[in-house]
């Protein structure tokens, strides 16, 4: 695993199957431990979160096996806005979802990432905890069972 990318692990209750693995790419500490928390802070969720602090090493992550979704901040050093999205996407083979949890609330942003196959686009200051999640848990869905999403 790359040197900046950090497991964590969920002790919430559900079996290992039913777990999300959740690679968080971050690069502000804050607000990494913030999601972290709120998705398995409770011990109400079965998320297992990993975080990369850059592109980079989340690009490498992801040539591994085991995540499920992705959750991507747009602001990051290397690459910002749908550039960053692209990268991603790119690095899973557009088999691993991509859902964009940003302050970038540009219309464009938004259009250009969602127009290139992200899951959903959601706002960190407008985004509650259980939006979060659900938004997590039907990106998975959709890509498990083919189903088409609803944002």
């Amino acid at each position: 695993m790359a040197s900046y990318c950090e497991p964590r692990l969920s002790l919430a209750p559900g079996s290992i199957e039913d777990s999300i693995r959740v690679l968080v790419v971050e690069d502000d500490a804050d607000s990494a431990e913030l999601v972290r928390l709120n998705l398995t802070g409770f011990g109400e969720s079965n998320f297992i979160v990993e975080r990369c602090q850059n592109l980079v090493d989340a690009m490498a992550r992801l040539r591994q096996p085991g995540i499920d979704v992705v959750l991507l901040d747009l602001g990051l050093p290397e690459l910002s806005g749908f550039k960053s999205h692209r990268a991603i996407d790119y690095a899973a083979g557009r088999e691993v979802p991509v859902v964009i949890y940003t302050a970038d609330e540009t219309a464009a942003s938004r259009k250009l990432t969602l127009g290139a196959g992200a899951a959903s686009y959601l706002i960190k200051d407008h985004c509650s905890p259980a939006r979060l999640k659900e938004a997590l848990r039907q990106a998975v869905l959709h890509v498990r069972t083919g189903r088409a999403m609803v944002d």
